[in-house]
């Protein structure tokens, strides 16, 4: 469960948007100052994606990102300098989408058992519908050595979700709150994973098991 961040490319069901309107969602060698560039950012980030669907992200190569996207080479330099920075971007694009769904999704939401089950349905959603976003999840972005700093992505995910507990429904924030939160991520994420490789019965029996392990998790600070 990604909570308040996402993993997704660009076949989602988030609504495309630009490098400039993604301001801040992820860093670039240098910033486009215009709408032409900003396409071709996207361009590079779409085309990274279908590529790390169709080869995986050790096969995937930046020239190789670069014939898909219709560019020269040089040109993705420009903006990444190399591989791993340019997956790196990809996710935090990701996380930016998946943000904004959640943030969405949970304005009307009045139970924090809601809120839990409604952040781990959309990371269930964005991971069926959207390939790249599935990709660059299996390509294993928690790996310590694509992080900038260890726990980069997570930690992000439970900072963000333990606010919005905090806020919205009155958690004590703290460490060990904090810390049974990105638990709490953890365990979702391994959840919807297995969630979606099982046919639909048994993936309902397990979510069915699941969340209110999830819900325990978080009770002595919410109830």
């Amino acid at each position: 469960m990604a909570t308040l961040s996402p993993r997704g490319g660009h076949n989602g069901p988030m609504v495309s948007t630009s490098a400039s309107e993604e301001a801040g969602a992820y860093p670039l060698r240098r910033t486009p100052t215009q709408d032409r560039a900003n396409r071709q950012v996207e361009r590079i980030l779409d085309a990274a994606c279908a590529e790390v669907v169709e080869r995986g992200y050790d096969a995937a190569s930046t020239s190789s990102i670069a014939k898909r996207a219709e560019i020269a080479v040089g040109s993705v330099y420009r903006y990444f300098p190399d591989k791993r920075t340019l997956i790196q971007a990809i996710e935090r694009r990701n996380q930016h989408r998946y943000t904004e769904a959640v943030r969405a999704r949970l304005a009307d939401v009045q139970d924090w058992r809601q809120a839990v089950e409604v952040t781990l349905e959309t990371f269930r959603e964005m991971h069926r519908t959207d390939p790249g976003f599935r990709a660059v999840v299996l390509s294993g972005l928690g790996d310590p050595e694509l992080e900038a700093t260890p726990g980069e992505f997570d930690d992000q995910h439970a900072g963000e979700f333990a606010e919005l507990l905090s806020r919205r429904f009155g958690a004590e924030d703290s460490k060990d709150f904090r810390l049974t939160v990105t638990l709490t991520i953890t365990m979702g994420e391994a959840l919807a994973h297995l969630a979606d490789r099982l046919p639909d019965e048994d993936a309902e029996r397990v979510l069915s098991h699941g969340l209110p392990t999830l819900h325990r998790l978080l009770e002595p600070y919410l109830s």
